[in-house]
């Protein structure tokens, strides 16, 4: 059986959009990401036997990568800054670290991007 857990973060960005009619001026973002793992659990002797992942951990390894985007200005580190390339770099950055199995990005209110394995 396969169970998932997720946590979430809130972090405020800027970015440009060179060449888009509407975001092509520097303007900012107070964005929602949520990440998901997915795993199986083994029924051990221990609690750690019984998770996936503690929370704890999880979210340290994740604010390890998402910390990067915190209060920056984007374009310092993506050519183009949209959803799916900042969606894509947290999910590549963080595939290697925990058992990821989605990664949700809101640019706002009512606007998201998500990466799925």
């Amino acid at each position: 059986m396969k169970t998932k857990l997720g946590v979430e973060f809130e972090i405020d960005f800027s970015h440009v959009l060179k060449g888009h009619p509407k975001c092509g001026q520097m303007h900012g973002h107070t964005s929602k990401i949520q990440v998901e793992i997915q795993g199986d659990i083994s029924k051990g002797s221990t609690y750690q036997d019984n998770m996936i992942m503690d929370f704890a951990d999880m979210k340290k390894q994740c604010w390890q990568v998402i910390s990067q985007l915190d209060h920056n200005h984007l374009n310092n580190m993506f050519e183009y800054p949209t959803s799916e390339n900042i969606t894509s770099w947290i999910y590549e950055n963080l595939e290697s670290k925990i058992p990821i199995s989605s990664v949700k990005f809101y640019e706002g209110n009512g606007k998201w991007c998500i990466i799925e394995k």
